[in-house]
């Protein structure tokens, strides 16, 4: 009887540490960040906002959603914590969305397994010349039209390994 509760038990144990690495198989890491093209740089340019700090981005993002205008690409330069901003009003978000910007990749990496926990997925990560990420979540039903935007304005979608 011993014996046999003893066997119960390493089996169980055996179960819960096979069960381990599997969970830590589904995080994802960014393998490359979205590819930006240098050759749409300048019409790129022509549609960012000015330079301005996060508490002004949130707020002009509000005004240009009541304008009908959606959040699609942003930067942030990370030397003097300034953001700036691509709009457009040719698609509206019809689920979540988060944006994110961080220095480190450690935790720019935590933060896409959070919001992929979540149900979001990466429309773009752009790891940027000042040492920042930022990165883009929208909902599945979203993402198709969102990286078709991103595509136009010439920034590609970032691999990801699991």
């Amino acid at each position: 009887m011993k014996t046999t509760a003893n066997s119960v038990w390493l089996v169980l144990f055996l179960a819960l540490v096979a069960l381990i690495p599997a969970q830590a198989k589904d995080e994802v890491h960014l393998t490359y960040p979205s590819k930006v093209e240098g050759s749409k740089g300048k019409e790129r340019e022509k549609l960012f906002t000015p330079w301005m700090s996060r508490d002004a981005l949130a707020a002009h993002t509000e005004d240009m959603q009541k304008k009908g205008g959606q959040i699609i690409y942003f930067e942030y330069d990370s030397s003097n914590a300034q953001w700036r901003a691509i709009y457009t009003s040719k698609l509206k978000l019809k689920g979540p969305y988060s944006r994110w910007a961080y220095t480190d990749e450690k935790v720019m990496d935590e933060a896409l397994n959070r919001e992929s926990k979540l149900g979001l997925q990466p429309a773009f990560v752009v790891h940027s010349a000042s040492g920042s990420f930022t990165l883009l979540m929208v909902s599945p039903d979203d993402l198709v039209a969102v990286r078709a935007e991103l595509k136009a304005l010439g920034v590609g979608e970032p691999k990801l390994r699991k």
